[in-house]
């Protein structure tokens, strides 16, 4: 399978270290709107550099969209439509519209058309869901995520990150939480139900280079799944480094299970006063970045080996391989998530 990537920041560079690991996959081009920073990827990597996307469309069966939150719903249009197999990196789009339009134009297609949720394949979440799907805890009464990084503290400089381009998808919520949203349907099988949530948006720090601030850097979400497990979430980009990375609480009726991801392959299992260390394997090919979750960098070689295997048609009874319509869900709870915060703010302001 030749693979074009669109976009030249360091999610693209991810995919092709990843690619590097995958039997079958070759990355066979870049594609920038900025086309220095397209050559400076593609020279790494030892592979061309397209003009347009329309010259990438001519050498692959298929593309992975890198590119800005903005622009991935008319990157992935023009991709199906050139009849090339899709994986778009999260979040899906900027609007429900969106997303609902490159869905239904993906399953007409027939193309394998994937999103990257990556997440799904950290070790820890197989381990854990496995636990779940045992039942060795029980039937689950509630569950906490948390996802904290302090990128909004040591990223000075202001972009379209920070920008109103970003205000649905690229703050704390919409980056983070849409991975813990996806995340609670992946471990209990059961999607988030938004109009039973509460949203709590913050901005801790407000400004950039002078610039306001538009996006949230900390959020706070509490509701129920479909199945009614309660839930809470938390995201943050503005915490500090003792703070900082993945976790997971889960209390079921017969035990309870607490994740961090500082203990990197190790969990902990509580019944009643009794308390139980278990672990799992990682078999690690690529490091992973200072500050990421342990098994980061591999969890983009898993992806990219089962959206092969679908591709090709191989047996995918127990991939992990997230598709559009997991997007959409996603999409849809994180646009009502980020109005319930809008209408929440307005009636706490209103007079009583």
């Amino acid at each position: 399978m030749h693979i074009g990537i669109i976009g030249a920041g360091g999610i693209a560079l991810a995919h092709l270290r990843a690619a590097e690991t995958v039997p079958g996959v070759v990355a066979a081009g870049v594609y920038d709107v900025l086309p220095e920073k397209a050559a400076e990827l593609a020279e790494r990597f030892g592979c061309p550099v397209f003009s347009s996307t329309t010259e990438l469309y001519r050498h692959v069966d298929a593309v992975v969209i890198a590119s800005p939150n903005h622009t991935h719903a008319d990157y992935a249009e023009e991709a199906v439509r050139h009849g090339r197999h899709v994986l778009c990196e999260k979040p899906m789009t900027t609007t429900v519209a969106e997303a609902e339009r490159i869905t239904a134009l993906a399953e007409e297609s027939g193309l394998v058309c994937a999103m990257g949720f990556n997440y799904r394949y950290l070790e820890a979440i197989g381990e854990i869901r496995n636990l779940v799907r045992s039942r060795e805890l029980g039937s689950i009464l509630f569950a906490e995520a948390g996802f904290r990084r302090g990128s909004a503290l040591t990223r000075s400089r202001f972009t379209w990150r920070d920008s109103a381009l970003g205000r649905s998808t690229s703050g704390s919520l919409g980056d983070l939480g849409v991975h813990l949203v996806d995340m609670l349907d992946r471990l209990f099988d059961s999607p988030v139900d938004s109009t039973s949530c509460r949203t709590k948006l913050q901005v801790n720090v407000p400004q950039k280079e002078g610039q306001d601030v538009q996006v949230d850097d900390y959020a706070f979400v509490s509701g129920r799944l479909e199945n009614g497990t309660f839930f809470n979430l938390v995201t943050s980009k503005s915490s500090l480094p003792e703070e900082l990375g993945f976790s997971l609480k889960i209390i079921g009726d017969r035990k309870e299970l607490y994740y961090h991801s500082k203990d990197d392959t190790t969990y902990f299992l509580k019944s009643r006063v009794t308390w139980e260390q278990g672990t799992f394997a990682r078999e690690e090919t690529l490091a992973s970045p200072p500050g990421e979750v342990p098994g980061w960098s591999d969890t983009f070689r898993h992806q990219l080996r089962e959206w092969r295997d679908a591709v090709s048609a191989r047996d995918t009874a127990d991939s992990a391989l997230a598709r559009f319509g997991d997007g959409l869900r996603s999409q849809r709870v994180l646009e009502r998530l980020l109005a319930g915060d809008e209408q929440d703010a307005l009636a706490a302001a209103m007079p009583s």
